[in-house]
């Protein structure tokens, strides 16, 4: 019995020490792995972290440094050795003065001069493919641009911007820069603009790479357009923008497909162009269009002292007539002749085009026709677009026009922010004429329409503007019998919307409806 409670005992005391031991080596263990956790933890931040970004191809590098102005991807090169002129195979370089700082200060703009200089000097050998500078010009830097058009042209640059306005606020021919002649024979351009720059070949030229060209703040003439249009046979986009000096753009054989005229320049700025005001026959010059491939046309912004003619329009799929011709002193006399006639002009060659925008001058010129009873041409357009700042005076030549256009399956009226009175005085009498015959309804409103208009919109509307839009909108929606959708868009203009709104919201869909599938939808 002894033994047995002896060894009891010691069976018992020999467990408890196992589990003593056991214990302790759990918690040495427990110990170790911790101490190896901070040895490791230690030893990380002794190794240097692993640049992932510096482990890319130069391919990737170069695309994360065309984001970044020249001038910061330049400072990458003190990255690390990796990094090291990385930035002078960019295959774009973009220098642009800071605007910020005094064009006329002579040591800051020679420093931007400096520095394009030796970038390009960096860079010589690489593949740049667009090159762009943009600058306030003087002519004592006249052979360091001259050196970077070499530059371009040596590297077989295939986009080449130029803006180089000059110090005076006023364009000064004599004093812009002269493109050199060899630009004039570089078949790997196929992008140009040139912008405050004189554009003068003296040869033919030769651009048989050239897809798009854009010029501006420039005196052109008729021979060096028609130098660049023969020389250039793959070309399908002309920008002109704040030019004069041309008369006629005849391009019969030309590829192009989209032409841009925005802004014959603006006398007032100066005599840059030389006209005489005081010759009547300068004054009566026309702007005349011959391209019979041309599919797309955009004429914008203002127009001095001419008319604008349009002759072949046989390809011509969408066009844009957002300009104005600024009035004279004499027009108001002949009643807005000049203006009635350029218009009606115009809207004849467009009869087969398919898709139309016209701005405000253009449906305000409508509004005169339509109280001399003057139907606009009839247009085959499927989709019209009306940019304008649409008060009531520009409800009649809304008329006017739609009921000319019988074959119309969208209308789009953009509230645009320019609301300009081309002809107040004349435009308020025409209104009350207006008024006085048909009331405020549109009664009239191109019945032509009722078998083909798909869907009207209204866009960008203010509150005020609720009123005008209404008769119109509910003379449609009585119209068209195969109406879809009629959509209104207000302009966003806060958070709250006044109940004025949701009064007019109700009221437009309580309006009768021709058409049985029409839908309605009003935005806020």
């Amino acid at each position: 019995m002894a033994d047995s409670d002896n060894a009891a005992s010691y069976g018992q005391n020999h467990h408890d020490s196992y589990r003593r031991r056991r214990i302790r080596y759990e918690e040495d263990d427990d110990l170790d792995d911790s101490n190896y956790s901070q040895a490791r933890s230690k030893n990380r931040r002794r190794e240097s972290p692993i640049d992932r970004i510096s482990a890319l191809p130069d391919c990737l590098l170069l695309h994360i440094l065309s984001f970044l102005p020249i001038e910061d991807a330049i400072r990458t090169d003190v990255l690390s050795k990796r990094w090291q002129y990385v930035w002078t195979y960019l295959p774009s370089l973009l220098f642009c003065f800071d605007d910020s700082v005094n064009p006329c200060d002579r040591c800051v703009n020679g420093d931007f001069v400096e520095f394009v200089d030796k970038t390009l000097i960096l860079c010589n050998g690489s593949t740049v493919k667009k090159i762009g500078v943009d600058f306030y010009y003087h002519d004592r830097f006249v052979s360091n641009v001259n050196v970077w058009t070499r530059f371009a042209a040596r590297n077989d640059t295939e986009e080449l911007r130029l803006k180089l306005p000059t110090y005076n606020e006023d364009w000064n021919e004599l004093a812009a820069y002269v493109l050199p002649q060899h630009l004039y024979t570089n078949s790997s351009f196929r992008e140009l603009s040139f912008s405050w720059c004189r554009v003068m070949p003296k040869a033919a030229v030769n651009w048989k790479s050239l897809n798009k060209l854009s010029i501006g703040f420039v005196k052109l003439s008729d021979d060096a357009i028609q130098k660049i249009l023969v020389g250039s046979p793959v070309l399908e986009i002309l920008e002109l923008y704040h030019f004069c000096g041309v008369n006629r753009l005849h391009g019969i054989n030309a590829s192009v497909k989209k032409l841009i005229l925005r802004e014959v320049w603006n006398l007032d700025r100066g005599e840059a162009c030389d006209f005489d005001r005081r010759n009547e026959d300068l004054m009566n010059l026309e702007l005349e269009i011959l391209m019979p491939n041309l599919q797309s046309l955009e004429i914008l912004g203002g127009f001095e002292l001419r008319y604008c003619r349009l002759v072949d329009a046989t390809s011509l799929v969408e066009a844009t007539l957002n300009f104005n011709l600024r009035r004279r002193e004499s027009d108001k006399l002949d009643d807005y002749e000049r203006h009635i006639n350029t218009l009606r002009e115009l809207l004849e060659s467009l009869e087969n085009v398919k898709n139309i925008t016209l701005g405000t001058w253009a449906i305000q010129v409508l509004s005169i026709m339509e109280a001399k009873s003057l139907p606009s041409p009839l247009l085959k357009c499927e989709r019209l677009m009306l940019d304008t700042g649409y008060s009531k005076l520009e409800l009649p030549g809304i008329v006017n026009l739609l009921e000319s256009s019988n074959s119309l399956e969208t209308l789009v009226i953009t509230m645009s922010s320019c609301n300009c009175q081309y002809f107040r005085d004349t435009l308020t009498k025409v209104w009350n004429l207006y008024k006085s015959l048909y009331g405020t309804s549109p009664k009239r409103t191109c019945k032509g329409l009722k078998m083909y208009l798909k869907k009207v919109e209204f866009s960008g509307l203010r509150q005020y503007q609720l009123d005008y839009i209404f008769p119109l909108a509910q003379s449609l929606l009585m119209i068209a019998r195969v109406l879809q959708k009629m959509v209104i868009t207000m302009r966003g203009e806060g958070s709250d919307i006044p109940k004025e709104v949701f009064q007019a919201a109700q009221k437009l869909l309580s309006f009768p409806r021709s058409s049985s599938d029409a839908i309605v939808m009003f935005y806020a």
